[in-house]
């Protein structure tokens, strides 16, 4: 048993003998925004994730961003949001994740609130919709 085990462990530390970390199929993040009635005139509102600028969203769009594993926080931000509250999620390698992002208009305030959304209704959501163009700028490196 000893020498199996052994055997075991030493073609483990061969395979990675460089000291290699070993890589991790990416989360995917569909981020998503329906039609609105007050939606600020069709204004895009900029986003990060992870405390990073990752581009803007406008009314009946998506963006579609690959994550690693883990704990990621999504928030937008605007001089126009009173009360921006970020929205905290755990991904997993390889699964895909959809958020639905929708402007909530008080009488002084405005906010934008995020949910996450079970896959089967984004689905249905962004049949209708059309992908949001990223600039170069705004991608990660």
């Amino acid at each position: 048993m000893r020498p199996f085990v052994f055997a075991l462990l030493m073609g483990l530390w061969a395979g990675n003998v460089h000291g290699q970390p070993i890589q991790t199929e990416p989360a995917q993040l569909i981020l998503y925004r329906e039609k609105e009635f007050i939606s600020g005139l069709g204004k895009a509102y900029p986003f990060k994730v992870n405390d990073q600028k990752r581009g803007k969203l406008s009314p009946n769009r998506y963006v579609q961003l690959a994550l690693p594993p883990g704990r990621v926080k999504l928030e937008f931000s605007s001089d126009y949001f009173s009360d921006s509250q970020p929205l905290w999620i755990r991904v997993q390698a390889g699964q895909t994740y959809y958020v639905k992002a929708a402007v909530e208009v008080d009488f002084m305030s405005a906010q934008m609130i995020m949910a996450p959304v079970d896959a089967q209704q984004a689905r249905e959501e962004l049949r209708r919709m059309k992908p949001e163009a990223i600039s170069p700028s705004e991608q990660p490196d």
